[in-house]
């Protein structure tokens, strides 16, 4: 048993490093994925456009909202902050020159999600409290980002053509390649 799980925690350190040494530098100074450092900073600057746009959105609302309770308390300041970040994005998607940025903007943002729902299941051992919790998380989270991932993924099937190398194969490429 010690031996498996000793070979376990290897195996996982060795995807851990594996994963992290996309951010890190090659020996010119360039990154190693550009794209992921791209997505990843694009994402906290999402989160925060999220946040802010929460806080202004209840900010605003309170006094009309003020003590009722339903579902169009929580919907309305749900639907005004995914229109915000949908707004956003869908002008940066037309702007950035790689179609891809946003998609895997919010492919970081639903990883965060599902890091939050796992954590808060951890340490929420009570059946009760992890619904409230998701209750709260579905209307303040998942609703705001998933259809925003789902339109950029429809944007991006669309818009998004791989460069196609316009010079020709070298000859000995044809004789190598298996058929």
């Amino acid at each position: 048993m010690n031996r498996q799980q000793s070979e376990r925690e290897k195996k996982w350190k060795e995807r851990g490093d594996k994963f992290w040494r996309v951010f890190l530098f090659t020996k010119d100074g360039r990154p190693k994925s550009g794209f992921m450092i791209y997505t990843f900073s694009l994402s906290l600057v999402f989160l925060a456009l999220y946040i802010i746009s929460f806080l202004g959105v209840l900010e605003l609302l309170a006094p009309w909202l003020g003590e009722k309770t339903g579902i169009l308390v929580n919907l309305i300041p749900s639907v005004i902050v995914l229109f915000i970040g949908l707004l956003v994005s869908v002008l940066l998607h037309h702007l950035l020159k790689d179609k891809r940025l946003m998609l895997g903007t919010y492919g970081w943002l639903v990883l965060y999600l599902i890091t939050v729902a796992v954590t808060m299941a951890i340490y929420l051992h009570d059946a009760e409290a992890y619904g409230l919790f998701l209750g709260a998380f579905f209307w303040f989270a998942i609703l705001p980002v998933i259809p925003a991932l789902i339109c950029h993924w429809f944007l991006c099937r669309r818009d998004y053509h791989p460069q196609v190398r316009t010079e020709p194969e070298p000859d000995w490429k044809k004789y190598i390649r298996r058929q």
